[in-house]
């Protein structure tokens, strides 16, 4: 059976959260924000209820986020 995926931000939270919910949740941390806001332009969608422009935050700005990424997408396709 696939576990429920929680994902929190720090890794001492997900330790501490997946000793309270069980063996049938799999925690992990994202190790801080993955997305943003994009550093040029203004972000949201004027036209379409203000919505949201997200963008992937570079391994430049924040070491390694392309692998944490990945391993929360395929955390995520397992659950």
């Amino acid at each position: 059976m696939a576990k429920n995926l929680v994902i929190v931000e720090s890794p001492a939270k997900a330790k501490t959260i997946n000793k309270y919910l069980g063996k049938d949740y799999l925690v992990k941390a994202s190790i801080g924000h993955i997305k943003d806001l994009p550093s040029k332009g203004l972000g949201v969608d004027v036209d379409h209820n203000f919505q949201p422009t997200y963008e992937l935050i570079p391994d430049s700005k924040k070491r390694n986020n392309k692998k944490i990424v990945a391993e929360l997408k395929k955390a995520a396709k397992e659950a």
